[in-house]
């Protein structure tokens, strides 16, 4: 068992803000491609009014609220919570991938399992975007619009991923 002494060495506290620090800065970089693959999907299967996740949570978020957002505000607010929620995501998977060994978890694997839990916290009937309405439920969803967020959670989860690794072993 770790006791607290332990748990408050300058090491201890040092390696968990560097393992914290380099999952922000993966999810932060991984949360640009995401945006663009779904982006570019969205055109390629024709469903491009439901492309624009963030947004659409914060305007509903807004809507909850009883607050009128102009223009320039619903946009800053949704790119300030797109890479705050990437950032979230990556550090948490940072988190939990280092009790286990970070380089014992191939990123194929780590980010499969993180767009398994995005997806579920996400678009899932539990999911924050579905519960909220910013995302129909899923029975009123075209199979492109699934696909859509299914790639939006593994394009960002593979590439948080991915950049993880390379963080950990370069820095």
């Amino acid at each position: 068992m770790i006791d607290a002494a332990e748990i408050a060495e300058p090491t201890t506290i040092a390696k968990l803000m560097l393992t914290i620090t380099r999952g922000v800065a993966a999810g932060w970089l991984a949360g640009v491609p995401q945006v663009l693959v779904t982006q570019v999907e969205a055109q390629l299967l024709g469903v491009r009014e439901w492309a624009d996740i963030g947004p659409r949570f914060v305007a509903r978020a807004a809507q909850h609220t009883g607050r009128r957002l102009s223009g320039p505000q619903h946009w800053l607010l949704a790119g300030v919570f797109h890479f705050e929620y990437a950032a979230w995501w990556g550090a948490a998977y940072a988190l939990a991938l280092e009790p286990v060994g970070a380089r014992r978890v191939p990123p194929l694997l780590g980010g499969a399992l993180l767009a398994a839990v995005v997806y579920t916290a996400a678009f899932s009937p539990t999911g924050a975007a579905t519960r909220t309405g910013a995302e129909r439920p899923l029975e009123r969803r075209s199979s492109r619009e699934t696909l859509l967020h299914l790639s939006a959670a593994a394009s960002f989860a593979l590439t948080t991923a991915f950049l993880y690794r390379w963080l950990r072993d370069e820095w």
